[in-house]
């Protein structure tokens, strides 16, 4: 993916953050929203109060996505280590296997110093592509799962579902 493109995707996701279910609707019936797909992040027990975002766009055959989120638990080690799944279904029903490991990149970027090496606090960002077609996860009903790192617990932090086209 691009630089420019994950700078949209980025800004996009930092968008959806601060301006929550706003901006996530501001594409409703617009013809751009078929090239985007947004995921709210609802916090699990272990990360009570935050928020998140996905964002997901068509990047040739794969798809890009980017997550933003307020912050991790307090007991968290520095620097902030993300690891995200992509699942078939939804997060109350869903595969005991992720479809897709979004565990190539896990190191988190801080979104209030992007020029850090990594997120030390909230909030933050991670970006990714997966080798799966857009047109792929727009048809078909899948949840986003967010973990800490093993070594903080591999606790689910955040999970959110899309819906397909045709459900």
């Amino acid at each position: 993916m691009s630089k420019p493109r994950v700078a949209a995707v980025v800004a996009v996701g930092v968008g959806l953050i601060c301006c929550g279910s706003l901006a996530a609707r501001a594409g409703d019936g617009n013809d751009g929203a078929k090239n985007l797909i947004t995921v709210r992040l609802e916090p699990s027990r272990y990360n009570a109060g935050r928020i998140g975002s996905a964002v997901l766009v068509p990047a040739g055959d794969k798809t890009g996505i980017a997550l933003t989120i307020s912050g991790v638990p307090a007991y968290t080690s520095w620097p902030i280590h993300l690891y995200s799944y992509l699942f078939e279904g939804s997060c109350e029903s869903r595969n005991s296997r992720p479809r897709y490991a979004l565990t190539d990149r896990v190191l988190a970027e801080s979104v209030t110093h992007p020029n850090a090496i990594a997120a030390f606090r909230g909030p933050a960002r991670i970006t990714y592509s997966v080798a799966v077609s857009f047109e792929r996860l727009r048809a078909t009903p899948f949840a986003i799962s967010v973990r800490l790192s093993p070594a903080d617990g591999n606790y689910e932090i955040f999970c959110g579902n899309a819906q397909s086209d045709h459900g």
